[in-house]
Parts: C-alpha cells; sequence; structure tokens
C-alpha cells in the first residue's frame, strides 16, 4: 500500500514539475513576442541612421581628392579623415557599423577603420559584386560575405553593407564610402541591448538584476540564422529548422515553445525588412 502512495505521489510531482514547465515556457514565449518586436524595429532604425549618414559623409570626404595628395601615399591621413567624418555626423556616430572603409575608383580598398586594416589594398568588388553600381554614381545596400568583414571565427556569417560615391569637385566620381556590419555582430548589439533593457525593467520593478531569463537573440536572412559569436551553434541550427523565413510573411510575428539541449525556451521572430525583405530578427528566451 506504501509503495503504491509512493508511485501515486511520484506521478503528482512529475504532473507538478511538467505543468510549472509549461507555464514556464508560455511565459517565455510571450515575452519573446513583445522583445522581438522591439528589436525588429531597432533594427530598421539601426538601418536608417547609415542611409542618412552616409551620403553626407561620402560628400565630406570628397575632399582628399583636392589638389594633387595621393591617397595612397597618405593613408595615415584617410584613416584620420575617417574617424573625423563619423565623429562629425552624428547618425554615423552612434551607428551600429562594424566596419567602415574608402576605396579608389576601382574599389579597391585605401583604407578602413579597422585596426589592423585587413581590408587594406582589397578589392570590395570582387567580394561584392553589386558595388560596381557605386562606382558608376548609384548608391547601393546589399548582402554578401567577406573574410575581412566576418563577425566571428567559427560558424557561418554574412555581412549587410551600404555604399556611397565620393565624388570629387567636379563631380567626378574617385571611389566609395561604405559601412555595414556583421549579421552575428548585430545579432550581439541586438542581445546586449536587450539585455541591458530586462536588467533595467528589473530595477525600475525593485526586483533583484541578477536574476535574470536565459535570453538569446539572433539575425536570420533567407534560410539562415545567425547568432552572436559566442551563441552556442546548436541554437541557431535549431532555428533553422523552424523555417522562420516562411513563417514571418507579411508582418506576422512567429511565434512557439521548443527545447534546445533539455531547456525549454519561448521563440518570436519578425522581419526587419530595411535591411532586405527576407531579413528579420528572432529571440529565444527561457525562465529556467
Amino acid at each position: 500500500m506504501l509503495v503504491g502512495k509512493a508511485a501515486a505521489l511520484w506521478f503528482v510531482l512529475l504532473l507538478s514539475h511538467a505543468s510549472g514547465c509549461t507555464e514556464s515556457a508560455k511565459i517565455s514565449e510571450r515575452k519573446a513576442i513583445g522583445h522581438v518586436e522591439r528589436l525588429a524595429t531597432l533594427a530598421d532604425d539601426d538601418v536608417e541612421e547609415v542611409r542618412r549618414g552616409l551620403p553626407r559623409g561620402a560628400k565630406a570626404l570628397g575632399q582628399i581628392w583636392e589638389g594633387k595628395g595621393d591617397p595612397y601615399a597618405e593613408t595615415g591621413s584617410v584613416r584620420r579623415a575617417l574617424d573625423r567624418v563619423r565623429t562629425e555626423e552624428r547618425d554615423l556616430e552612434i551607428a551600429k557599423s562594424t566596419f567602415f572603409a574608402l576605396t579608389d575608383d576601382k574599389g579597391v580598398v585605401i583604407r578602413s577603420d579597422q585596426d589592423p586594416d585587413l581590408l587594406a589594398g582589397k578589392s570590395l568588388v570582387a567580394a561584392y559584386p553589386a558595388l560596381v553600381k557605386v562606382l558608376a554614381g548609384e548608391p547601393t545596400e546589399l548582402r554578401g560575405s567577406m573574410p575581412e568583414t566576418a563577425g566571428a571565427r567559427n560558424g557561418g556569417d554574412e555581412q549587410w553593407v551600404a555604399a556611397a560615391p565620393v565624388r570629387d569637385t567636379k563631380g567626378v566620381v574617385r571611389g566609395m564610402y561604405l559601412s555595414g556590419w556583421s549579421l552575428r555582430r548585430f545579432a550581439y548589439h541586438l542581445e546586449e541591448t536587450l539585455r541591458h533593457d530586462l536588467v533595467a525593467d528589473s530595477l525600475k520593478a525593485g526586483e533583484s538584476r541578477t536574476k535574470q531569463p536565459l535570453v538569446y537573440v539572433f539575425a536570420f536572412a533567407g534560410a539562415k540564422v545567425y547568432g552572436a559569436p559566442v551563441t552556442p551553434l546548436i541554437n541557431a541550427q535549431t532555428l533553422e529548422g523552424l523555417d522562420l523565413l516562411g513563417h514571418t510573411d507579411n508582418g506576422v510575428v512567429f511565434h512557439r515553445q521548443i527545447e534546445i539541449t533539455g531547456r525549454g525556451f519561448g521563440v518570436a521572430a519578425k522581419r526587419a525588412t530595411k535591411m532586405g525583405p527576407d531579413v528579420g530578427v528572432a529571440v529565444l528566451r527561457s525562465e529556467t
């Protein structure tokens, strides 16, 4: 009889635990929806900062070709000009870009803001063929992949790139000014923003800042999903299996409960179309 009672008690405890996990996952799912709504809007705002600032920065950089100066002979002054233009142009100063660069009229990088400068001397047209439009005078945005602009050593990555033509005082295109970000580094930026907001909300509510949910943020582009450089790759791979692109048409917020390596998560995803019609943001959240 005691064995039967013990078994019944164990069964009740299992049901209670399962119910608790289910309720926890429901909370995570609901909260993830709110997170992804805000972060998708923030991602679009980040694109607009670059769109506003880049043409003005390109205009300022045109002075490098004034007189008889040779930008290739004075790459140090080109780097200082890149820093000055970004500092003076508010939208570029606060942009979430992971690289800025200036090229010549063949699309070869004269100098970038990287240290060490892995882009110097590299053809960006070879890496991102659509940039040839910029050398013909047409501002362009694109996605592509280049090792020197990747945001992580392990796993895949791609970059969102925006570029504007740089003209001299006669209106001749002398090169291009471009900027953008690694999608994995951009996911990290959004993730850190979310974590900061969660702590701020806890402090405002008088709660402990140390007891926070586990959250991960991702950028998806087409069928690929990119997490921050330190995010376990299994998380992105799991989300790729959910077909986020196929479930987020027409502004729909996709959401559900899932399990990854034994932990329950709520997941939500939404398009952030200013980076491209097939680009979006996804959030994983777990209370446990």
